[in-house]
C-alpha cells in the first residue's frame, strides 16, 4: 500500500487528536517537545555571516557585481 503525503490543516490535525491512543498521544507530544526545541534556537545572523567572509576574495575583478554573467557564463560584458 503506498503511503500518501499531504498538508494537513490545522482544523484536520485537532479533529485528529481524539482518535490517537495514549501511547500515539505522549509520542506526538514529544514529537512537538523536540520541534519547539530546534524552532526556538537563533537563527543565523546574516550580517555577521557576510562579516566574517568579508574581504576572503581579494583578487576578483573590480567590476564583477556588474559583469557576474560574463565571468560565470560568458556573456558580453556590459
Amino acid at each position: 500500500m503506498a503511503l500518501l503525503r499531504r498538508c494537513w490543516s490545522e482544523r484536520e490535525i485537532i479533529a485528529e487528536l481524539p482518535k490517537l491512543a495514549p501511547e500515539e498521544l505522549r509520542l506526538l507530544v514529544d514529537k512537538v517537545h523536540e520541534l519547539e526545541a530546534i524552532t526556538s534556537q537563533p537563527k543565523t545572523d546574516w550580517g555577521r555571516a557576510l562579516k566574517e567572509i568579508e574581504g576572503t576574495a581579494d583578487d576578483l575583478p573590480a567590476d564583477l557585481s556588474v559583469n557576474h554573467d560574463h565571468y560565470l557564463y560568458g556573456a558580453q560584458k556590459r
